[in-house]
């Protein structure tokens, strides 16, 4: 008789506890909750590029809300710190940082139509950032890492480096650190008549080649851009015998501030592509390009 009514009590326990679950605390729930921690959560931004051709108005906006067991009352302070890492080691390593960028006390905080407390429109000017870092100027590839601390109003401060995968994964947006690239914009995706001259040492085609044809560069955005055709129809006149056609010989081409590269390191044959080439005020370029197999071409692309 004991047994049934211990069982039943326990029963009874567990139907009030489930009927009690409030599904809006789940994501806290993994999060820290005997210490009572917290996080930012994204919930919305714009792209985290700076401009180098625009600089002076580059910036990074982004809207938080705070996530703990009391709906963001318990954040005292959000605070960021920033690094500096130089792309360009040729003239030396100017890397810096780690140095305080900004706070916010919570006296900044606003509730948000979730009932949450936190910030909108954080607004991360590219300005702001070199003089805090103390660079009077910057280059493609640069980046700017961003580092978000939280402190609760019991002094307890929480990072990505102390908070759990889950919370720093995408699923429960967690925005502590992110990082802002330098680069330039690009604009060649289009349709290209190309005319290509170059010799390749096998032995079907030891004579010099000229062909002309079309190629269609299209835009995977951040510079970067599917080719129809890598070699500008050198491939497709030398290798057809070998089962080349103009559907298994596109490529990759990476712009960065106007200078051109491959973003694909071998040709259909395995072998390894070194390219080279500049973006024209005109907008038209020339790929100078050769494989490790000794083919070189070069590739002139005017833009219709």
């Amino acid at each position: 008789m004991k047994n049934r009514i211990l069982i039943s009590f326990c029963a009874a326990v567990l139907l009030v506890m489930t009927a009690c679950k409030d599904e809006s605390l789940a994501p806290i729930a993994t999060f820290d909750a005997a210490e009572k921690g917290a996080y930012p959560a994204l919930i919305e931004d714009n792209d985290r590029d700076i401009n180098l051709d625009d600089v002076a108005s580059s910036a990074y906006v982004y809207t938080i809300e705070f996530i703990d067991l009391e709906k963001g009352n318990l954040v005292s302070e959000y605070a960021l710190q920033v690094i500096y890492q130089d792309a360009n080691l040729a003239d030396g390593d100017d890397s810096k940082g780690p140095v305080e960028f900004r706070s916010w006390p919570s006296s900044s905080f606003e509730t948000n139509k979730n009932g949450n407390k936190g910030l909108p429109n954080v607004t991360i000017n590219a300005p702001e950032v070199l003089t805090a870092l103390g660079l009077t100027e910057i280059g493609p590839g640069d980046v700017f890492r961003f580092i978000g601390r939280v402190t609760t109003t019991s002094g307890q401060s929480f990072m990505a480096s102390n908070s759990s995968a889950a919370v720093n994964g995408a699923a429960f947006r967690g925005h502590f650190n992110f990082s802002l690239t330098a680069i330039c914009p690009s604009d060649i995706g289009g349709t290209y008549a190309v005319t290509s001259s170059g010799q390749s040492t096998d032995g079907c085609c030891p004579d010099p080649t000229t062909v002309t044809t079309t190629v269609t560069l299209t835009d995977n955005g951040k510079g970067n851009y599917t080719m129809s055709d890598f070699s500008g129809g050198l491939y497709l006149e030398w290798y057809d015998v070998y089962g080349i056609t103009a559907t298994n010989s596109p490529g990759i081409l990476i712009d960065v501030c106007d200078k051109l590269s491959f973003g694909h390191r071998e040709d259909p044959f395995g072998g390894t592509l070194e390219v080279s080439g500049t973006v024209e005020a005109d907008g038209n370029f020339t790929l100078e390009w050769s494989n490790s197999f000794g083919d070189v071409g070069t590739s002139e692309y005017t833009k219709q």
